[in-house]
């Protein structure tokens, strides 16, 4: 019975160390895509309920724990509360720009990390016309972690809160606006 452990321990080193030099060798740089999902922390005007979408970004690998991500970010929501009746309104991060840290240093097929960044953010007039359109810049700030199934695939989940001033109108006093989601986010990658 010993034996047959001492067998099984060595034969995961043995893979662990294979995956390591191998994930190594994948290269620097990913591409990915995946769900999002956004809940609104704070209403504000538009009031949104959580919303669903996708996301496509590309990442570059530039030391063994950062890297630089830039992404397009797409998600459709409807109004409730003071919005209810204004559906189909688009929340758009195009682009948005993140300078992740990963926390552990050696690799392995977990890969946790940290992030922080920014973006330009858009949200689209809904079916009702009453001025919804809004152009402004966020910041980023999340945690996420990827798990690596084979060297060069890997899927993962993140959590990202963004913090967004928006200007809605360019006359008049009142003409801006903010959001405040957090976007749970999943994705699978291909890294090359």
């Amino acid at each position: 019975m010993k034996k047959a452990i001492f067998a099984l321990a060595l034969v995961a080193c043995v893979c662990t160390a294979s995956f390591a030099h191998a994930r190594n060798t994948a290269g620097n740089f990913t591409i990915g895509l995946g769900p999002v999902g956004n809940v609104y922390v704070v209403d504000s005007s538009p009031e949104l309920d959580p919303g669903v979408g996708g996301y496509l970004y590309l990442d570059y690998r530039w030391s063994p724990q950062f890297s630089t991500q830039f992404g397009v970010v797409v998600t459709t929501q409807d109004g409730t509360g003071i919005s209810n009746g204004d559906d189909g309104i688009e929340f758009l991060g195009i682009p948005t720009f993140d300078l992740k840290f990963y926390i552990l240093s050696d690799p392995s097929r977990w890969d946790p990390y940290g992030l922080i960044g920014m973006g330009v953010y858009a949200i689209t007039e809904g079916t009702a016309k009453n001025g919804t359109t809004a152009v402004g810049i966020g910041a980023n700030l999340g945690i996420g972690c990827d798990f690596y199934i084979t060297e060069k695939i890997s899927v993962g989940m993140s959590g990202v809160f963004r913090s967004i001033g928006l200007i809605d109108s360019t006359g008049g006093a009142n003409n801006g606006t903010s959001l405040f989601p957090f976007s749970i986010m999943g994705n699978v990658a291909y890294h090359f």
